[in-house]
């Protein structure tokens, strides 16, 4: 059977098999919250290991039912349970609108921290306000960036004031602000001496050190872009990236690969550029997101 004929055949199953439309349940419970929870969670680990493009649809797909389901009736903890939900899952669809490069990211991204506002959920509004910082930043919108960490600043924990002043620093350095970068950087490495691994939940175990050490290295990258000179600790930083997991993050660990691979180019280190330039054309062919395809188009320029 031809892959079209497959096609046509599981079309028409479906057709026979499946109602026109499904019916929302007139009352939720935290039982169907806790499983939008998990949807969540399994589609932020695929949007990680296989980029945005892959996971957008899904997730637009996910947030829709979240979101219809609000029509049933539940209890008022349910309900703010639910609220909770719709923002992580309208965050994770904003967020991977951006890493697809898909226009209407910001939109996205203002649903959601309503949406979070509306759970009255601090945690999840710093997650998904940074994001929107991060967006903001790779679009050159520093005060639109600025604001949005400021926004996000609250009694967390360390780990999360940490990414807080990472993208805080990547703002900062769009501006060419020296000092402030360095300040954010600093502040980003004393909150993470006091972070408590143990203690992390849902996305908070993703605040990894490779990860907070991928943001920083962003920071001093876009630094030295702005100014036209290294950053200090620049071209360290980004060699410390390469702790982030091939297996577990391959758009993270690519992404730093290519960014070190460009500095390396630039400075004349061709042999080893060469190697780190590989590592991120290797893992990007199984990761479909804009960004990184900007970061490699940008590491061919330095090498060519």
């Amino acid at each position: 059977m031809s892959p079209t004929q497959r096609r046509t055949f599981l079309s028409l199953g479906a057709a026979a098999v499946l109602p026109e439309t499904i019916p929302a349940p007139s009352r939720l419970g935290a039982d169907d919250v806790h499983g939008i929870a998990r949807h969540t969670a399994a589609l932020e680990e695929w949007d990680r290991r296989s980029g945005g493009r892959t996971t957008r649809h899904f997730a637009g797909l996910e947030l829709r039912r979240a979101v219809d389901l609000g029509s049933a009736s539940m209890m008022p903890s349910v309900r703010t349970a639910w609220s909770g939900a719709v923002a992580r899952l309208a965050g994770l669809y904003a967020w991977t609108s951006f890493d697809a490069g898909e226009s209407g990211a910001a939109n996205a991204f203002d649903l959601a921290l309503d949406a979070a506002r509306e759970a009255d959920d601090a945690l999840a509004y710093c997650h998904i306000a940074t994001n929107a910082a991060r967006q903001a930043v790779h679009e050159g919108a520093a005060e639109r960036a600025l604001a949005l960490t400021a926004s996000a600043v609250g009694p967390h924990p360390p780990a999360v004031l940490a990414m807080v002043s990472a993208v805080t620093a990547q703002a900062l350095a769009l501006q060419g602000n020296i000092r402030g970068v360095m300040r954010s950087v600093a502040a980003a490495e004393d909150h993470a001496s006091r972070a408590d691994d143990s203690a992390r939940e849902d996305w908070l175990q993703t605040l990894t050190p490779a990860k907070l050490r991928s943001d920083l290295g962003y920071a001093l990258y876009r630094l030295s872009v702005t100014t036209g000179h290294l950053a200090p600790d620049l071209v360290p930083q980004l060699r410390r990236t390469a702790g982030v997991s091939e297996t577990s993050q391959p758009r993270a660990r690519a992404m730093g690969a290519a960014r070190l691979a460009t500095v390396l180019f630039r400075q004349g280190d061709v042999d080893e550029a060469r190697h780190h330039a590989a590592v991120a054309v290797g893992l990007a062919s199984a990761v479909g997101s804009a960004r990184l395809d900007s970061a490699i188009t940008e590491m061919c320029a330095a090498a060519a």
